[in-house]
């Protein structure tokens, strides 16, 4: 599991979401039928909502990897190949001081 922009993205917003969800039921719960005011939860059921939202959010975005993956035609998974192909390269060193100058599509 790479930790790309796209992955911290869907993370801090899933959480983020989570925690206002949870704010707002926390708030609902607080009130009791009087007078409704903002609670947010402290010590170790905040720690709780945090760690839940943060493994809710992984959960989330591989979900949306996969659902992503199964909707790509067979064009777009032969260049991600090629693409996955010239960074190994790229990696393993094979292409130092090398830019490409075009692409060629055949």
């Amino acid at each position: 599991m790479s930790l790309n922009k796209r992955t911290l993205i869907v993370v801090g917003a899933s959480t983020a979401i989570g925690f206002l969800g949870d704010v707002m039921t926390y708030s609902v719960a607080a009130s009791k039928g009087g007078k409704f005011q903002f609670v947010v939860p402290k010590g170790k059921e905040l720690a709780s909502v945090l760690f839940l939202g943060i493994v809710g959010g992984f959960v989330i975005d591989y979900a949306l990897k996969q659902i992503e993956q199964s909707l790509k035609t067979k064009q777009e998974r032969l260049l991600d190949a090629l693409i996955d192909e010239e960074k190994a390269k790229l990696d393993s060193g094979i292409n130092i001081n090398k830019n490409p100058t075009g692409v060629i599509w055949a």
